[in-house]
């Protein structure tokens, strides 16, 4: 039998975390087995186990994937730091809800992996790079002028998280018009982060 090169193991492993994506996100963590993901990736149970001892290796890497493919915000120089601010919070928010695979795996992350460590880390490392970002844009805020200098700034830093969340959660799963939600995450997340300025 002629042996695998580096590209055809990395094909065969992007398959599996492909298949793992769907099916983890349909079953969530402790209902999926090796065998699931095996069946969905098309292979057998034996060449996924030749990639990943099991399913906690499988998940881990899939994730990992997924949070290093993901491009970090942009903001435009032209534009002020919160309404970049804003333009973060629908990006994240879009993440959320958009089908792809970063949906998949957030979802997963936050819903489906029964507060297993390893894997909680990987939603910790999520929010620490949203964190950052939040941060770095508030600190962009406060050097122009359009937040005051003396304001707590974790606690308005916490605030512009909840602004995430609690948009995610009525645009996800409120009772919005599909042609509607978009334009009222936006209408909230501008509300929302009005409340900041100076």
């Amino acid at each position: 039998m002629a042996r695998k090169t580096k590209e055809d193991a990395q094909k065969t492993r992007d398959q599996i975390l492909d298949a793992a994506e769907s099916v983890f996100y349909r079953q969530g963590f402790t209902l999926t087995t090796m065998s699931d993901i095996a069946g969905t990736a098309t292979l057998s149970r034996g060449a996924v186990y030749g990639h990943y001892k099991g399913k906690l290796e499988v998940a881990t890497a899939m994730a990992e994937r997924v949070i290093d493919q993901v491009t970090p915000f942009q903001g435009d120089a032209a534009l002020s730091p919160l309404v970049n601010l804003k333009e973060y919070c629908l990006q994240e928010i879009c993440s959320y809800i958009e089908p792809s695979s970063t949906q998949k795996v957030l979802f997963f992350l936050y819903v489906g992996i029964d507060d297993s460590p390893e894997l909680l880390q990987l939603r910790y490392a999520w929010e620490k790079k949203r964190i950052a970002q939040i941060d770095a844009l508030l600190r962009q805020a406060i050097a122009v002028g359009e937040i005051k200098p003396d304001v707590d700034f974790e606690l308005v830093s916490l605030y512009c998280q909840s602004i995430i969340e609690g948009v995610f959660s009525i645009v996800h799963f409120g009772n919005l018009p599909e042609e509607q939600r978009w334009q009222k995450a936006e209408q909230l997340c501008e509300y929302g982060l009005q409340r900041l300025s100076s």
